[in-house]
């Protein structure tokens, strides 16, 4: 008798619980259609993958994210990896966490129909703006501004064209100012903008980028400040200078003739403060000052406690007489720079 009831049940679909075999092992198979392929992905498969992903736009949508780049490789895995790299619309700033990544792995994989090997990562701006410069043109229709930053500039060519981009702005760019969250509308010409991008750059003059982060920097005082308020001393009195140079060599110097001249020229140095304060890899040289007990660091990059100031006349005469004169004393000193 059992033996019928069980056959009856099997029949039915019903195991003995009463639950359909089909609930019963529903995740089973789920499970089943999105397993990894047993064999590599094919030429055309590989091809037609990037178009496939990127126009999961429901997808995207569903979790507030939107695909910036993707490549496939095997990184010495036995099947292909797929490294799909996302950015949070409207938080440039943040990752996504694992959960999110899971969640949106899962969804990726319901949605082309197969499990395959996939990295998720976020594009995240950093901590610098990658970008800056003056409003110099605005295109509402379009979404763009242009900026120009002519600020390093001290040749003529260089002024004529300076470093500039037309930037454009997506749905979801932030666009902030010290006072807090601001629209496209609120930019004006003049503006100095310190910005952060997706990192693809056309290389057309001006460059064009997206912008992902807008800050409208707040007006500064362009007063020249003399080099001896900058750096708190008089500069008189100078025992030594230690040198180190880009190439890694090194001058002290000690002679009174030379530390006299220095000192004269460091006093009637003046300088404008920077609104670029992007790290520039690479120095020209440095020097450590000593004057009694007191030393005092002489930057050419032209950085003092936290501030940036810009290049001009004084500064660019200044290196020129300190790389000359230390040439007299280092054969082939720089021979890149005139």
């Amino acid at each position: 008798m059992n033996s019928i009831l069980l056959f009856l049940l099997v029949v039915l679909g019903m195991t003995d619980s009463g639950i359909s075999y089909d609930l019963l092992h529903a995740t089973q198979r789920e499970e089943a259609v999105y397993e990894l392929p047993s064999s590599p992905m094919t030429d055309a498969w590989a091809r037609d993958f990037p178009n496939q992903v990127f126009m999961l736009d429901r997808v995207y949508q569903q979790f507030s994210v939107k695909p910036t780049s993707m490549s496939i490789s095997k990184q010495g895995n036995p099947r292909e990896t797929v490294h799909l790299e996302l950015r949070k619309l409207g938080k440039p700033r943040e990752e996504l966490n694992f959960q999110e990544i899971t969640s949106i792995r899962e969804a990726i994989y319901k949605a082309i129909g197969k499990r395959f090997s996939l990295e998720i990562t976020t594009k995240v701006i950093p901590k610098e703006a990658e970008v800056v410069g003056v409003i110099t043109a605005t295109d509402a229709k379009e979404r763009r501004v242009l900026i120009a930053n002519s600020e390093s500039c001290l040749k003529e060519a260089c002024r004529q064209k300076p470093e500039a981009y037309w930037l454009r702005f997506e749905a979801d760019t932030v666009i902030k100012s010290a006072n807090g969250l601001l629209k496209f509308d609120d930019m004006r010409v003049g503006d100095w903008l310190n910005v952060w991008t997706t990192g693809a750059v056309e290389l057309s003059y001006p460059a064009q980028t997206v912008a992902l982060e807008v800050e409208i920097a707040a007006p500064l005082d362009e007063t020249p400040i003399a080099l001896t308020t900058i750096m708190k001393s008089d500069f008189k009195g100078i025992d030594k200078i230690n040198i180190r140079l880009g190439d890694g060599k090194k001058l002290e110097i000690t002679d009174s003739q030379w530390l006299a001249d220095i000192s004269s020229r460091l006093q009637a140095i003046e300088l404008v403060p920077s609104r670029d304060y992007r790290t520039f890899y690479g120095f020209l040289y440095t020097m450590e000052i000593s004057i009694g007990k007191n030393k005092y660091r002489y930057d050419s990059s032209f950085a003092f406690d936290g501030h940036m100031y810009r290049q001009n006349e004084w500064t660019q005469e200044f290196n020129a007489y300190m790389i000359s004169t230390a040439r007299t004393h280092i054969p082939n000193l720089l021979p890149g720079i005139e």
